[in-house]
């Protein structure tokens, strides 16, 4: 892996559950790199490993051999205690549920992982999120009081604001209608073009990929094929072919 331009990945990772008759491989030798400024979907289908893959990456699961990166830091040598520090200041997530606390306001919300690390945000940048997921006028309220487009821009600012190396997003349009959706993909899209972001979003969703720089198809706990400046029709070409293989 590149560690000149890689933001995070892995070397020859594999993940089993089970032993003998029951043992199932949920990812199987997968050596890949996630660029800096660069913005990766991942597809595949019902057990193809992808939702593994990120959790892996992410410091939420253990791979049962191999190695994860983020940045420099192999997550494999971290104590819990330090992969829960590289989890709060390294990466940001944004969920498919919004995972926002019901009784904290949009903006605390918002800096609650700084909060946690006991930093102080960047109120210029904190301001440039919040203005451009357009939020200013919602900051007071609490979740019950947003729509479910407007919690996950919560999410979504959230999960920039700490500024981290990379942004892990788990079918972040999944609650969401097609406009509000489309919203919320173009602002991830935007923050990767103009914050310099890296996001790699899990999704099944082929126009929710077209947003992507690259997308990645896994199958069986392999990457068996890759898209580069993708479009809907040929991630659906794609899907198609491999639904045949």
């Amino acid at each position: 892996m590149d560690q000149q331009l890689a933001a995070a990945g892995t070397v020859q990772a594999s993940k089993i559950y089970g032993s003998g008759d029951t043992e199932v491989r949920a990812l199987d030798d997968v050596t890949v790199s996630f660029h800096k400024g660069q913005f990766t979907a991942i597809m595949g289908p019902s057990g193809s490993g992808k939702s593994t893959l990120m959790h892996c990456l992410a410091g939420l699961d253990r791979l049962t051999s191999g190695h994860v990166m983020v940045g420099e830091t192999n997550l494999g040598q971290l104590s819990e205690k330090d992969l829960t520090l590289l989890r709060r200041t390294k990466i940001g997530f944004v969920f498919q549920a919004f995972n926002l606390i019901p009784t904290l306001t949009a903006i605390e919300n918002i800096t609650l992982p700084l909060d946690l690390g006991k930093n102080s945000p960047d109120q210029d940048l904190l301001n440039e999120v919040v203005t451009a997921v357009g939020l200013a006028d919602r900051l007071s309220h609490k979740p019950n009081e947003l729509s479910g487009g407007q919690q996950q821009r919560v999410a979504v600012a959230r999960a920039l604001a700490s500024r981290p190396d990379v942004i892990f997003a788990d079918e972040p349009t999944g609650n969401l209608d097609s406009q509000t959706g489309a919203e919320i993909l173009s602002f991830m899209r935007r923050a990767v073009d103009e914050f310099g972001q890296t996001i790699v979003m899990v999704t099944h969703d082929p126009v929710a990929a077209a947003y992507a720089d690259r997308v990645l198809f896994l199958a069986d706990g392999k990457i068996v094929s890759e898209l580069i400046e993708p479009t809907t029709d040929l991630i659906l070409e794609s899907l198609r072919a491999a639904s045949n293989g």
